[in-house]
């Protein structure tokens, strides 16, 4: 008998309704960035400033997220469904038209976002199928104004399952 979905209907129904940012996490240089649509972000400390962003183990970009590492977590700007659609295409086709600025770092950054912050990651751990990347930030780009993206604004909850 196969075991049962771990994530029953009801469990997924509610799950899919926690609020969630929809953020564009980038690594390496605006000359070989590398980059993918991140939802289970989280600001954990205040002193030292500290957030945690969740990858799923299987993404290509989940080895460059290391201990040292620096990683630009992006800020999409709700009304740019351009930016959001061309983001969220093939990972060989993602940055094609897309605009990237040098950050802190060296690190990627949207041009067309509206804001991003910078870390070097400090630990990373894998309790279950994604990896936990704790980063310290260190510093910021690019600030605009404007509403940031959500996961209920874009209509994409994500529930870990991909």
């Amino acid at each position: 008998m196969p075991s049962p979905n771990p994530i029953d209907d009801p469990i997924r129904q509610v799950l899919g309704r926690l609020s969630y940012g929809l953020y564009f996490l980038t690594v390496g240089s605006p000359a070989a960035p590398q980059g993918l649509l991140v939802s289970w972000v989280s600001q954990v400390s205040g002193e030292p400033p500290l957030i945690l962003v969740a990858v799923r183990h299987n993404r290509s970009l989940a080895p460059a997220l290391v201990p040292g590492a620096g990683l630009a977590l992006n800020l999409l700007p709700a009304v740019d469904r351009a930016l959001l659609a061309s983001l969220a295409r093939p990972a060989d086709q993602r940055f094609s038209g897309v605009e990237l600025i040098t950050g802190p770092l060296g690190l990627p950054v949207l041009a067309g976002g509206l804001g991003a912050v910078v870390c070097r990651v400090r630990e990373v751990s894998q309790p279950g199928d994604h990896r936990l990347c704790l980063g310290e930030v260190v510093g910021a780009a690019g600030q605009r104004p404007g509403q940031t993206l959500s996961a209920a604004v874009s209509g994409h909850p994500y529930l870990g399952l991909s």
